[in-house]
Parts: structure tokens; sequence; C-alpha cells
């Protein structure tokens, strides 16, 4: 990935070079030439590369995003792993839970360091997923073994609806709604 990026940087910087500038204005010395195609380089490989707009899934059908939401439930086990297909959401969408909000990068991060993936965890899909153009909804059952020690494993339920932009389809807002409150929760901890 880091090549092709350098050689997108290169390509973009030369075409840049060759109509932006006339003959008698472009960088008369190597050293100036390298510096531009460096710096050019840099900026394309500090972008996040989900920020690339060819990168997103752009308004997938109902049936297309129920499918990809279904799969990282049932083969990825996102909800206990952060371990999602980031290209159907919005890199400003929000991720809320009954605790807090967080933006994707801190919820990816968070979820793949506070608990132990399958088979610790348990992440079960119930019903399905349904989708339409405003929305996804699933519903889910999961066993969370933190990665602490002692290794805690506490039992929830509930739904998760995910809303979607009307313009793009991608996803904007991920909204966890549980059956139990958060002490109920807390007090289902078992040790492993």
């Amino acid at each position: 990935m880091f090549h092709l990026s350098i050689f997108c940087a290169v390509a973009v910087s030369v075409l840049h070079l060759s109509s932006a500038y006339s003959p008698s204005i472009v960088p008369s010395s190597r050293s100036q030439f390298l510096k531009t195609i460096i710096s050019s380089a840099v900026a394309t490989t500090i972008l996040p590369r989900s920020s690339i707009a060819s990168d997103k899934q752009l308004n997938l059908t109902p049936s297309e995003i129920a499918a990809i939401v279904e799969r990282d439930m049932v083969e990825n086990s996102f909800l206990a792993n952060g371990k999602l297909t980031r290209s159907i959401y919005d890199e400003k969408a929000t991720f809320r839970d009954e605790i807090d909000t967080y933006g994707i990068d801190q919820w990816i991060k968070g979820t793949s360091k506070l608990f132990v993936g399958p088979p610790g965890s348990r992440v079960s899909l119930v019903d399905g997923v349904k989708a339409n153009d405003k929305e996804v909804v699933f519903k889910f059952e999961e066993d969370l073994m933190f990665n602490v020690p002692f290794k805690p494993v506490v039992n929830l339920s509930g739904k998760v609806v995910l809303e979607r932009d009307e313009k793009t389809g991608l996803i904007t807002s991920y909204r966890e709604f549980w059956d139990q409150d958060v002490k109920t929760v807390l007090k289902s901890a078992k040790f492993k």
C-alpha cells in the first residue's frame, strides 16, 4: 500500500508540475524537484486510508449493506473486537453505547483493546439484519470477556441501530440499546 501511495504521489506531482508551471518556472534543481515529490508523498501517506472517497462503498442497496453488517457480526464478531467493514461507515460516524459516545477510530481501538475476541467472547446475531435506505438494525446477544486480569465475562443483549446518510448511504451513527442497565450487566460478571 505504501508503494502505491508513493507512486500516486509521484504521478500527481509530475502532472501538477507539468500542467501548473510554465517551462521556465519548473524547479531548476534536482533537490527542489525531489522536495516537491517527497512532500507530496508524505501528504498522500499521512492521510487516513479510508478518507479517500474511492475506499468507501457508497449508496449500497439495503440488502448489500445488510449482508456486510451480517458478515461483520457472524464472521468477524465485530462487537467484541472492533473488526468492522470500515468502508461502509462515514469517517465522522459516532458510536454510542449505554456508557459513552466515541469516534470511529476511538471505538475500533477501544473495543479491540477492552475485550478478548472469540473464542473468549461470544457474539450472536438474533433474528438477522434488517436494512432500508435510512437505517440498519439488528439484535444481538453476547458474552464479553474483558482483557483485564481474571478475565471477567459479562452477558448482555440488545439491539444496534445504524443510521445511514441519505446522500451517500454510509453509516453515520452507531447506537447500542441494551436490554439491561449498566449495573445489571456489570453484576453478571463471571470469572474464568
